[in-house]
């Protein structure tokens, strides 16, 4: 090849690279309108009739005070079966039954039919929840298909299978099955099996992901949009959390049984039913003190304001906030849902909408302008000094094992912050960490061939909680004794956790 043709060839490579840095570039400059902040406010389940009233009074009430605030809920059709009618759910993918029980009789299915169909009647949206609340993470789209099937079987005929006349409200069907469009999987729990599944049966947008807080939905090779819930910056600390009230219970938990681990004892009583309330689940307790309440509020409250903060006064993206009818916390993430509603929806351009009112907004929407906002390309909102947030640290642990010791090795820019407090929880009892702890010592907190949960904890000087770490130990003290390399906290940050769905009675409010 000739010196001339090497010569052209490369100025042709430039000319082309240079066009597509100045097409990149023009990309990134594209500016568009700046877009009001949706922040989606949603439950997952339809169990308890008491909290569909209280949520339909809120933003009665909301609206007669001119914020209009409405909410999606994604609902499980098992509520619409009584324990006679049961057998008409087939669990599909090896699953047995429902994972969260049944309605209780005709009379609770009733208000709860008028419940969903006036909370649809008022402007809220209904989403699919699936129907036996299972974790569809190796399902396939035969099963996925099975799954939908029965929940349209189920919602078209609750009147036939439950022989039903008509409720008190005089309904004699449910009244939004066509305009269900969104759907949210049990415990995240989501298969390649899904995505074309849901295109079958015409859903338009999925909730069971999980991404930055800074995200701008996009749609998938199937045509659905991913609308995921968030891992939020922790404010002042190092962690991320999903802002969903589930996935904040199992982590506050945590740390309120290693600071007292007679917190488990704890017997509450439910001021409108009488009904005493017990903590029979270590990973997500249902009675606290009102001094512990007051704490996790704060948290839970701290970092949805970071979230909505960072957003709003950034590239707008979707605020998600995803909860459950269930008063885990002695009702502290229920208080919260509706605390940080009232503060983030009379704000100035701000929609509390329906994911469906997010829908409409994203199909409106064409590719460019959707990276123009991910890329924040319009004229903000000046930030003012009171918005300004604590910084997220840089601290994370990491841990080794060799044959007598778990070691760690705290590591980041924060790594070495004055006056930082170790801790180390094992077996019901927290102590002092001096960056490892000896196998022999775990196995006399923990009796053998039982399993173990190892803490680590980091606090700050105002004893603020900073940073955690949990690994898993199996067989303690046994000659098949493994002890996990994995830090656990990483999988809560992906859904799949089995407690969310919970048969107990107590906690059935989903």
């Amino acid at each position: 090849m000739s010196k001339v043709s090497l010569i052209t060839k490369s100025l042709i490579a430039f000319s082309l690279l240079s066009q597509n840095l100045a097409m990149a570039q023009n990309k990134q400059s594209v500016m568009v309108e700046r877009p009001q902040q949706f922040v989606l406010f949603a439950f997952d389940g339809s169990y308890n009739n008491d909290v569909w009233q209280y949520s339909r009074d809120y933003t009665r009430h909301k609206k007669n005070n001119g914020i209009d605030t409405r909410f999606t809920f994604f609902i499980n059709p098992v509520y619409l079966l009584s324990p006679g009618t049961k057998s008409n759910y087939k669990a599909p993918g090896g699953k047995s039954g429902s994972a969260i029980g049944w309605g209780d009789h005709n009379s609770d299915i009733s208000e709860r039919i008028d419940q969903m169909n006036d909370a649809y009647a008022e402007g809220h949206e209904i989403g699919s929840h699936a129907v036996g609340h299972h974790d569809g993470g190796t399902w396939t789209e035969q099963d996925w298909d099975s799954e939908f099937s029965q929940f349209n079987f189920i919602v078209e005929n609750v009147f036939s299978l439950n022989r039903l006349p008509v409720t008190r409200r005089q309904y004699s069907q449910l009244n939004f099955l066509k305009d269900i469009v969104g759907f949210r999987a049990p415990q995240l729990g989501v298969s390649k099996g899904l995505w074309p599944t849901l295109a079958k049966f015409g859903f338009k947008y999925d909730t069971s992901k999980v991404d930055f807080e800074n995200y701008w939905p996009k749609q998938n090779a199937q045509g659905t949009y991913n609308f995921p819930l968030a891992q939020v910056k922790e404010p002042g600390g190092a962690r991320r959390w999903i802002s969903m009230d589930y996935n904040f219970c199992v982590r506050d938990s945590a740390r309120i049984l290693s600071e007292d681990p007679r917190a488990i004892d704890i017997i509450a009583k439910d001021p409108k039913t009488g009904k005493i309330i017990k903590n029979n689940d270590k990973f997500c307790l249902k009675a606290i003190t009102a001094e512990q309440k007051a704490r996790v509020k704060k948290n839970m409250m701290d970092i949805y304001r970071s979230y909505f903060t960072t957003n709003y006064y950034g590239n707008r993206a979707p605020v998600h906030i995803g909860h459950h009818f269930s008063p885990w916390m002695s009702g502290a993430y229920l208080e919260v849902f509706y605390e940080f509603a009232n503060e983030v929806c009379s704000q100035p351009e701000v929609k509390c909408g329906t994911y469906a009112d997010l829908l409409k907004f994203m199909e409106g929407k064409s590719s460019s302008e959707i990276s123009a906002l991910q890329n924040g390309n319009f004229e903000k909102l000046p930030r003012p000094k009171s918005a300004i947030l604590a910084r997220h640290l840089d601290l994370n642990i990491n841990m080794n094992v060799d044959k007598d010791a778990m070691r760690f090795a705290f590591v980041g820019r924060d790594a070495k912050m004055a006056g930082l407090q170790k801790f180390v929880s094992v077996g019901g009892v927290t102590k002092s960490l001096n960056n490892e702890i000896r196998l022999e010592d775990i196995r006399k907190l923990v009796p053998a061939g039982q399993g173990a949960m190892v803490r680590i904890s980091v606090k700050d000087r105002m004893n603020k909680e900073i940073a955690t770490s949990t690994y898993k130990i199996d067989q303690v003290g046994t000659g098949n004794e493994v002890v996990g390399t994995e830090n656990i906290e990483l999988k809560w940050l992906e859904g799949h956790l089995e407690g969310a769905h919970s048969e107990d009675n107590d906690t059935r409010g989903h």
